[in-house]
């Protein structure tokens, strides 16, 4: 296989690869990050290699929305995608003592990486549908984050000396972001009910104690396809599997959450995880167990998110709503 490395930036693409029988290096730089840019891309690298589209790797890195449409063209023609996370490709960058940084370098840099990459999740595009959901969902975070910060800064008007203009303006916008956060919760129900392999994850989830519509809605692009293997996998995905550092005699660390993956979808298990400890009965003696066994409340509810997940995968997978182990 024929691997490449390619940065993506807004307005363009640097692409690198490196010929090993001869050593050498080929670069093409400032390639329009456009649909006529792809077009020069492909055709620079199946002529650079001479290699047919289903011998070469792209490897990308994750670049906000920018990525998206390169990498969705090359998966369409036939190249093998590989889309890294930006940090992972930077650690690698430093582990090889590289200080300078520039479009033409990180793409080098991702060739390299991507050629001695040993475990590689090849990128495939999600449906239209799920797309949509994607975009919906993000719009929602972005207005739950600004009705947030404008209620923080209603909470400080009372301390602001004639503050009355300012208390109004922010209460108007208050208003406005509430009714456009129910807009687009509306066009999301409205959207998964329209589509029926959507609608029947979303069924299978809210089978679980403790998953309710918003939680579900969140997870389904996660979950509407075999993207992951199992549910550690997905588990490790979401930043919900421990990490230990135990080296010789003196380094002996606590277990913790490795931070990793999605934050947002990650605090949205919190409180359906204290509710199935309420609610189911497994989970409530799952939870008394750690906590006999001298966890912190708080790490304990932390495990019930994990277990969550792993039950959310189980559904799915098993297409089969769930039942809880312990009769209630």
């Amino acid at each position: 296989m024929f691997v490449f490395g390619c940065d993506v930036s807004k307005a363009t693409l640097d692409i690198a690869w490196f010929d090993e029988e001869s050593g050498r290096w080929f670069i093409l730089s400032n390639i329009p990050n456009t649909r006529a840019g792809y077009r020069k891309l492909l055709q620079w690298m199946r002529k650079t290699c001479a290699a047919q589209v289903q011998d070469m790797i792209l490897v990308i890195e994750a670049t906000c929305v920018y990525h998206q449409p390169l990498a969705e063209y090359a998966y369409t023609a036939g190249v093998t995608v590989f889309v890294t996370n930006p940090g992972r490709a930077a650690e690698h960058a430093r582990s090889q003592n590289r200080l300078n940084k520039s479009d033409k370098l990180d793409a080098q840099g991702l060739q390299y990486y991507g050629r001695h990459l040993e475990k590689r999740h090849e990128y495939v595009p999600h449906s239209a549908p799920v797309q949509g959901l994607q975009a919906l969902l993000s719009r929602l975070r972005q207005l739950d984050d600004d009705l947030q910060r404008e209620r923080n800064r209603l909470e400080k008007v009372p301390f602001v000396p004639g503050s009355q203009p300012l208390s109004e303006s922010l209460k108007r916008h208050i208003k406005h972001l509430e009714k456009e956060k129910g807009r687009i919760q509306t066009q999301i129900d409205t959207l998964i009910d329209e589509h029926e392999p959507l609608r029947h994850v979303q069924k299978r989830l809210l089978s679980i104690k403790g998953i309710g519509p918003l939680t579900s809605q969140a997870l389904i692009p996660l979950l509407y396809r075999d993207q992951f293997t199992d549910a550690r996998q997905m588990a490790a995905y979401l930043g919900l599997t421990p990490v230990h550092r135990h080296s010789g005699t003196s380094l002996h660390k606590r277990g913790r959450l490795s931070g990793r993956g999605n934050r947002h979808l990650r605090a949205k298990l919190y409180m359906p995880a204290v509710c199935a400890i309420r609610h189911d009965p497994a989970m409530r003696a799952r939870y008394s167990e750690l906590i006999a066994r001298g966890k912190a409340p708080k790490q304990a509810i932390t495990a019930i998110m994990r277990k969550l997940i792993h039950v959310c995968f189980g559904v799915v997978k098993n297409d089969q709503d769930y039942q809880s182990p312990i009769a209630t």
